[in-house]
């Protein structure tokens, strides 16, 4: 009998003790303000090396953080599937060789078929009922053209993956981050839902979260080293200046032409002044004196010959300058198509295109297959500093895939620290009155056994507490209620 009770009084102190040894790293966060590292250091005091880094993490509520809700721009992402389904459908049509016939987008929202006769069109027709059955509806048919557009039916899938994609996208990149126990989720039919506990950088993290990703290898038509482009770098120039004043823009601090880059290429498209399946993307510099930022137009092909979902793998290095740049390997499966796109081209210009800015537009001197580099745009006129984080964001998202469109701040909130604090406070305070409330009772009703029960919901605490900080568990403001 004594010695079963020696082990059990062996195993609950041992147990307590390594609970204790658990919570030690949180309470030496709770008292300097910084956890344990990682990676221990030379100047760490001494004891740092005799402890895990893993703390007790504590939520929203206790600890302070940004709480966000994110909206989604439907109108981007039903342009960029009318133009995924103009590419097949057109693909479709050389496959069934189907001579004279083009198509084209018209307001972002339009299919528009031209085609040279009956035969031609009963065979395009067989190929949207063969394979767009419930996905394209006419919307009219005149002299040797027709119109079509996306159903109600497929449009509502498009949002509803719409969704579905930028939430997976958003664990993707904040795991990449490094933000623990985030919480993504929905927020009604079509919002999300995002709050970061303890976050610093919120500036940085909202530039990722936002930054659609989507990157595009498209032939250039007319810049500033095409000459003789049609229509030419002048030409291009005065067509927006002419669109500015036309529209009697007026640009402010935080307005742009690039702002109204949509409404630019349907006002271009509509007066016929561009090519058809062309459209205009703007280079922003920023002159690092000066702090002015200029916008120059490049004229390029809507149809890239390389998307973003096509790449293997990003990661940030330094070319031979020491500027930093992104590398990336393209997917095998698409190796022989971008060296297909970049071999019938050599000799133009390719610009690199992401999140509708060109990045940069380099001259293509070789067929390109597997791997390639995005320069950042350093050298004098940007901080260095700067450019390497944008590598280094860039690569990330480039990395956790592409958001199906651009994401709307639609509602931000910053819990404050002191917030925080009073939170912990109130809870302690509510912890202390309620266990010595349960242990005067206790006592005076069970006496002995009492104290012994006591202690035994005293020890349990510790011991959640001690299991939730080994596995980095957060502790929220209700939890803290649970536990009292």
């Amino acid at each position: 009998m004594t010695k079963r009770l020696n082990w059990r009084i062996f195993l609950v102190v041992a147990t307590t003790l390594f609970s204790a040894y658990l919570l030690t790293p949180t309470f030496i966060k709770f008292k300097t303000g910084k956890p344990i590292p990682r990676v221990k250091q030379a100047d760490d005091p001494w004891y740092y090396s005799l402890f895990p880094s893993e703390v007790l993490r504590l939520g929203l509520d206790l600890r302070g953080g940004v709480h966000l809700v994110l909206g989604i721009d439907f109108n981007e992402v039903q342009k960029g599937a009318i133009q995924k389904l103009q590419s097949q459908l057109e693909e479709m049509i050389q496959q069934e060789k189907i001579e004279g016939v083009t198509t084209s987008l018209s307001q972002d929202t339009y299919i528009k078929i031209s085609y040279p006769n009956d035969a031609a069109w009963e065979k395009i027709d067989q190929i949207i009922g063969r394979q767009f059955g419930q996905t394209i509806d006419f919307e009219g048919q005149s002299d040797k053209e027709a119109t079509l557009k996306m159903s109600t039916l497929y449009m509502g899938e498009v949002r509803t993956r719409a969704i579905d994609q930028s939430l997976e996208t958003l664990r993707n990149r904040i795991d990449e981050f490094g933000i623990a126990e985030p919480i993504i989720q929905r927020h009604g039919d079509d919002r999300i839902l995002v709050q970061f506990p303890g976050v610093r950088e919120i500036g940085r993290l909202k530039s990722i979260i936002s930054r659609t990703a989507k990157l595009s290898f498209q032939m250039e038509v007319s810049g500033p080293e095409v000459p003789g482009g049609t229509p030419t770098f002048q030409d291009l120039q005065a067509l927006v200046a002419g669109f500015i004043k036309d529209k009697k823009l007026k640009f402010g601090p935080t307005d742009s032409i690039a702002q109204h880059l949509n409404e630019l290429n349907v006002y271009l498209e509509q007066s016929k002044k561009i090519p058809v399946d062309t459209e205009i993307r703007f280079k922003k510099e920023e002159d690092i004196n000066t702090k002015e930022v200029s916008y120059t137009p490049f004229l390029l092909e809507k149809k890239p010959i390389l998307t973003g979902d096509e790449l293997d793998d990003a990661y940030y290095g330094f070319n031979q300058k020491n500027e930093a740049v992104v590398n990336f390997s393209v997917s095998p499966g698409a190796a022989n198509k971008f060296g297909e796109g970049t071999g019938a081209n050599i000799g133009r210009f390719m610009a690199i295109v992401l999140d509708n800015n060109v990045h940069s537009a380099p001259r293509i001197n070789a067929r390109i297959t597997d791997r390639g580099i995005i320069e950042m745009g350093g050298g004098a006129s940007r901080n260095p500093q700067q450019v390497t984080n944008d590598a280094k964001d860039t690569a990330l998202v480039l990395r956790s895939g592409a958001l199906p469109a651009r994401l709307q701040f639609l509602e931000e909130r910053v819990i404050g620290p002191s917030l925080g604090a009073d939170a912990i406070r109130s809870g302690l305070t509510a912890l202390i009155i309620g266990f010595a409330a349960v242990l005067v009772f206790i006592i005076i009703y069970y006496r002995a056994a009492g104290v012994v029960a006591v202690g035994a919901l005293a020890l349990n605490g510790v011991f959640v507490l001690g299991i939730m900080a080994a596995f980095e568990a957060t502790l929220s403001l209700p939890g803290l209620a649970g536990l009292v």
